[in-house]
Order: C-alpha cells, then sequence, then structure tokens
C-alpha cells in the first residue's frame, strides 16, 4: 500500500496550481505527521505559520477536487483489496458522531452543546474491509433543532458510489443515536443491510417495548416500521460500575450471536478517533473561518489515511506508522528539520577542517 500512498500524494500535488502551495501542502502533512496530535501552524518548521494560515484560509484552492481525487485512490485501493471470485464480499461501514471539543464561541462556526460537551459535532462515515481502513465523508450536525442526525447519515450513505453498491454486501453499523425509524426505512430503501442500537422502551407494533422481551433472536415490527426486525441485547458495563442491558436490532434474519458479532464492529470507528484526535490533531483546528476548519480537518484525515496504508506494510503502533509515511512520502522535508536541529545545536554545517562531515553522523556525508 506504500505505492498507493505515493500515488495519491503525487495525484494531490499535480492538483495544486503553483508550487508554493504543493510546498504548503506538503509541510502540512509533515506537520500532522509529526505533530503528536497536536499540530499547529506555529509549529512548522519548514513554512512560516502566516504562509500556512493562508494556504488554510485565504487561497483559492480545489477543495472539493482534493476529495474526490483522495476518493478515487481509495476506491482503487478498496477494489485491489476485494475478492473477486465467489460470493459477494461484505463491507461494513460505520456511522458515528463525534464532538471536537472547543472553549469560547467562534462565529463562523455552529458550536452547541451535545451530551455535556461543547464544540464543533461531525457524523462520519467510515469503511472497513479486512485489514483496510477508509474515512469516507463526514457532514457537520448543527445541534438539537437542526437537520436530523439520521437524515445527515442517510446522506452520506447515499453518497457511497454505485459500483461499491454492486461489487460489495453493504451493511451498516450505528449506535442508538441513529435508531429512528427514518433511518431504517431509508437504509432499506438504499438496499443496505443493517445492525443499530436502540432504546430499550422502543415500542412494538403489537403492544409492549423491547425491554419486554425474554427471547433473543426475536422477530418484532417496531412501532411505525413495515418489516420486521431480529432483537439481540447484551451487558454493557457503566463507567460508575454495575451494567445495564443495551439491545441491538437487525434489518435482516440474524442470530444474536450475529447481531451483537456485527455490532461490536462497530467500535472500529472508536479506535479510529482516538487515533485521529492523539495523533494526527484532529480538532487541534485554530483557524477562525468555516473554509480554514473544512480544509484542515480534510487535512487531518487525508494524514491518517496515507499513515494507515503506509503502516500496513510492517507492524507497529501509529506513532510508528506516521513518523515512517514521513520519511517515505516527505523525505525531502525529513531531513530539512533534522538539518535545522543540527543547526540549532551548532553540529552543522560542518567545520572546515572535518572533511565536510557533521559532529553526529560521522562518516555520513549529506
Amino acid at each position: 500500500m506504500t505505492q498507493a500512498a505515493l500515488s495519491l500524494l503525487w495525484t494531490l500535488l499535480a492538483l495544486l496550481p503553483s508550487p508554493h502551495l504543493q510546498e504548503s501542502l506538503k509541510a502540512l502533512l509533515l506537520l500532522l505527521l509529526h505533530g503528536h496530535g497536536k499540530a499547529r501552524p506555529q509549529h512548522s518548521q519548514v513554512k512560516s505559520p502566516s504562509a500556512l494560515s493562508r494556504f488554510l484560509n485565504r487561497y483559492p484552492w480545489p477543495t472539493r477536487a482534493l476529495i474526490r481525487l483522495a476518493r478515487k485512490e481509495a476506491e482503487k485501493a478498496l477494489d485491489r483489496a476485494r475478492k473477486k471470485k465467489g460470493p459477494k464480499p461484505r463491507l461494513l461501514v460505520v456511522l458515528d458522531l463525534v464532538t471536537l471539543e472547543k472553549r469560547g464561541r467562534f462565529q463562523a462556526l455552529p458550536l452547541s452543546f451535545f451530551h455535556g460537551k461543547w464544540g464543533l459535532h461531525l457524523v462520519v462515515l467510515y469503511l472497513v474491509y479486512g485489514d483496510l481502513r477508509i474515512p469516507w465523508a463526514y457532514r457537520l450536525w448543527r445541534g438539537k433543532g437542526e437537520k436530523a442526525l439520521s437524515r445527515l447519515a442517510l446522506s452520506l450513505l447515499a453518497s457511497l458510489p454505485p459500483w461499491m453498491r454492486r461489487a460489495f454486501r453493504i451493511r451498516v453499523a450505528a449506535d442508538a443515536a441513529f435508531g429512528t425509524t427514518w433511518f431504517l426505512f431509508g437504509v432499506k430503501r438504499l438496499g443496505f443491510e443493517a445492525v443499530v442500537g436502540m432504546r430499550r422502551d422502543r415500542r412494538l407494533r403489537g403492544g409492549g417495548r423491547l425491554g419486554d422481551l425474554r427471547r433473543q433472536g426475536s422477530r418484532v415490527y417496531l412501532w411505525g416500521l413495515s418489516f420486521p426486525v431480529w432483537v439481540a441485547w447484551y451487558r454493557y458495563p457503566l463507567p460508575q460500575g454495575g451494567w445495564e442491558w443495551r439491545y441491538v436490532v437487525a434489518t435482516f434474519p440474524a442470530t444474536p450471536r450475529t447481531a451483537l458479532t456485527w455490532g461490536k464492529r462497530r467500535f472500529a470507528i472508536e479506535h479510529f478517533f482516538r487515533a485521529a484526535k492523539s495523533e494526527f490533531s484532529l480538532g487541534q483546528f485554530g483557524q477562525r473561518t468555516a473554509l480554514g476548519v473544512h480544509r484542515f480537518l480534510v487535512l487531518s484525515l487525508l494524514a491518517y489515511l496515507l499513515a494507515h496504508w503506509v503502516g500496513m506494510e510492517g507492524e507497529g503502533s501509529w506513532r510508528e506508522a506516521r513518523e515512517r509515511a514521513a520519511r517515505v512520502l516527505l523525505p525531502e522535508l525529513v531531513v530539512q528539520v533534522a538539518l535545522r536541529e543540527l543547526y540549532a545545536l551548532g553540529l552543522w554545517p560542518p567545520g572546515g577542517g572535518g572533511e565536510g562531515l557533521c559532529g553526529i553522523c560521522g562518516r555520513c556525508k549529506f
């Protein structure tokens, strides 16, 4: 997958209209790969903070075209990974809501409270196939009273290309925030299967509620839904101690074990959120324009994708993967940063009597 990452980077660089913009893009990607989860323009060692700020907020480079090209390369990687023979492979599509916590107010951004957190709320669509992970798209949720989560999620599902629907059996996993009648009906209409969390007090058509069921795998009709679902439940440990029953419904005939297995795979997106925040600075934006924030989020997800593809060829932590990605994809900038650090230590440039050798590298010539 390293070659795919290189191809993606070269394609994106060719999209930008000037060498200055290309250098700014590479500098931001290096910053996100080396930022230890706290990348900011003022931390860059190869470009000035003002240049990176103008790149994010002012310069007219085609952000949508960059997203489309990144998706095209991701589609190629997914097509290469899928099985060409036998029955259609299953593609897991995970939907979830993440809050990027902020302080204060940003006039250009619709910050709001949700579950006690003040910040920017994103509905993210995440693809999982084997070891391949692809953050496909996101939508901004403006809080209660605005467009419903289920409608945003359905618009994300509708963005999946037609060839993907033909090549895979798509199975959607989501938590109880998306367990509405409108969402289940929309997923069914798109031709997808779904495993969705559900509140225990959800009403049944024949009377009673989900919490009243006593048989795992029951086939029931939810109130307001014209097709049956299959129900399973499990014990969920609470952070403060104890546990509670959590319910899952499947829109296809599923045993309790199948429903719970696919429901647990939803937590793949939780690992993605944790890595994106702690390693790739998702949410560390300081821009006060909507365009600047959007571009920063897109580049953060792009850095995650590049590091994931490079890291698939070896084993190790996310830190090792992003450092390897920086060395493979941006070697000239890595060398430039190393030389600046040597210069700050007084070890570069080498003295005239040392035959062009630095004090640390010995016989190694740059």
